[in-house]
């Protein structure tokens, strides 16, 4: 059921006064009263109003424009979203805005807001790890608004979804690790908002599961940054404690090259002492030494993917859409084998 989008006329008959001074007092008019101003700013936040002055032009003509939001556009595997956004966008003659969120939801509606009161044609959007509430989002799916949600992709929302199948490749990596001989895997999985944190974590674990290895609480550790910097601290803390790992599957690339920093300071051999695999292949990994194992989530192929979704969407009757036709892809990751997880074959 799609749900009415909240019009000025609303909040004026609800505060009793007309639309024209409703109106006024959200340009604050010097003639209306502040008593008012303050009425219709807290009416036009709890409705969730939202001006739609392309409303009438953009029914005969679209804007050909998308809006995208994204936690971070400076990291490797949000630059090869972006470019396959961009590549499948302008395919079909469609100009892109990208706005970042910085993982920080209070950014992330703010971005929103901007981008539908510019007259965008439709929305890409991947959620920051500090959005714990969806309904933003949801009201704006309700309304039949054109959206794809990819990568980090909400849990209450049926909507169309783009994403890399984390928990296969936390189990892939795991895997891959104890058929090459390690037995005590530490886990540096993700802070607890990241959306995910937890399915690579439960791969890990059902891998672990699987070859009747234990999950040692002590060795599954949480990163709240997760960057290089953190990945190299949390090694050197890591390996002073008397449970030694023989391995450490990271949450991502970045982790794990500073994981592989900290073991070449503490002069720990990869891969003859401790593995070491990331996740999304990010082009600094191949040439670390030892070059890193890891796992590529085709980012290049979200974007399209997601884009061409969304372009589906735009060009034809939203508001007929129904829940059950939603689309949700799934992309398969692929493990790219390295240096840092493989022991020399003892003759």
């Amino acid at each position: 059921m799609i749900k009415k989008r909240t019009t000025l006329k609303d909040i004026a008959e609800k505060l009793g006064i007309s639309v024209a001074t409703a109106s006024r007092a959200l340009r604050n008019h010097p003639e209306i009263s502040q008593r008012i101003k303050d009425q219709v700013a807290l009416l036009v936040e709890t409705m969730h109003y939202r001006p739609n002055s392309f409303a009438i032009q953009l029914r005969k003509q679209r804007s050909g424009i998308i809006g995208v939001i994204i936690p971070k556009i400076v990291h490797f595997y949000s630059s090869t979203i972006i470019k396959g956004i961009i590549s499948k966008a302008h395919e079909h003659n469609y100009q892109v805005l990208i706005c970042e969120s910085g993982n920080d939801e209070n950014s992330e509606k703010e971005h929103a807001v901007s981008l539908l009161n510019m007259g965008i044609d439709g929305l890409l959007v991947s959620l920051s790890n500090d959005n714990f509430s969806e309904d933003y989002f949801g009201e704006i799916q309700s309304e039949g608004f054109p959206i794809v949600f990819f990568d980090k992709v909400p849990n209450t929302i049926s909507a169309n979804k783009v994403l890399t199948n984390d928990f296969i490749g936390a189990f892939t990596a795991t895997e891959h690790l104890i058929q090459n001989g390690y037995k005590k895997i530490a886990h540096f999985k993700g802070q607890k908002g990241a959306r995910n944190t937890s399915p690579r974590l439960s791969g890990y674990l059902k891998a672990l599961e699987k070859y009747q290895l234990a999950a040692e609480e002590d060795l599954i550790i949480e990163c709240k940054k997760c960057t290089e910097e953190e990945g190299f601290a949390t090694t050197l803390q890591l390996m002073q404690q008397t449970n030694l790992p023989d391995a450490v599957f990271c949450v991502n690339d970045e982790l794990a090259i500073g994981t592989l920093a900290a073991l070449r300071k503490l002069n720990i051999n990869v891969p003859n002492e401790v593995g070491v695999v990331g996740f999304s292949n990010s082009t600094a990994g191949q040439y670390m030494y030892p070059s890193l194992t890891t796992l590529a989530q085709s980012g290049t192929e979200i974007g399209k993917k997601a884009t061409q979704i969304l372009i589906n969407s735009i060009q034809k009757d939203t508001e007929l859409k129904l829940e059950d036709k939603y689309v949700q892809y799934i992309i398969e990751p692929t493990i790219i084998v390295r240096e840092s997880s493989q022991k020399p074959q003892l003759l």
